[in-house]
């Protein structure tokens, strides 16, 4: 009776096993009433719904054509910490150069001569990163000696909301250096200027 009663407990054991293993290999609750499938879109990358506006539609635009100042080789008075020369031609908004007061002078040498109309300056567009007004002009050289202003100190408004970035576009001109100097942030964070990109298109 015993042995008997050992089987029978065997056997619904594995039973109730091959239920559970039956339960998870079942085929798709597709045709179960009830349940709702909803399909995958079909899409190669991330995509913003269409109910969440996209913030960067109200962004400065760029130029299209290519950002001449990427890797080239710049210069720069003394910095804060960290915030090199180094940080503004990387490609990258999160790192970012900070003078040590002013005027702040950031030269870029496009190593050889180029047709330029655009160079723009962009903060991190973080909200972080306040908005704030910045004084820049804009001089250009062919030998890195003797430059000549093109461009007057002018106030520049940077605003998270329109991606902290300015641009600032004049007739088409050939240079090899351009030279840009600030001389006032009104940001309460720094006694210097700051750039996190500065970008020099054709």
């Amino acid at each position: 009776m015993k042995k008997l009663n050992i089987v029978l407990i065997v056997v619904i054991v594995l039973s109730l096993i091959a239920s559970g293993i039956a339960f998870f290999l079942r085929p798709s609750d597709a045709g179960d009433p009830g349940v709702t499938v909803v399909e995958a879109p079909e899409q190669t990358k991330a995509q913003r719904p269409s109910c969440f506006p996209d913030p960067e539609a109200n962004y400065i635009p760029m130029p299209e054509t290519e950002n001449l100042a990427v890797g080239k080789p710049i210069a720069s008075g003394e910095h804060t910490d960290v915030y090199v020369a180094a940080n503004v031609n990387d490609g990258k908004t999160d790192t970012y150069w900070e003078s040590k007061g002013f005027p702040a002078e950031m030269t870029v040498d496009l190593e050889s001569s180029r047709r330029i109309s655009t160079v723009a300056v962009r903060l991190n567009p973080s909200a972080i990163w306040e908005a704030r007004t910045q004084e820049i002009a804009v001089q250009i050289s062919a030998d890195g000696t003797n430059f000549t202003e093109l461009v007057p100190a002018t106030h520049y408004d940077f605003n998270p909301d329109t991606g902290n970035r300015i641009r600032i576009d004049f007739d088409a001109t050939e240079a090899r250096f351009v030279r840009l100097i600030f001389t006032l942030n009104t940001s309460s964070r720094t006694g210097g200027a700051q750039a996190a990109e500065i970008e020099i298109y054709e």
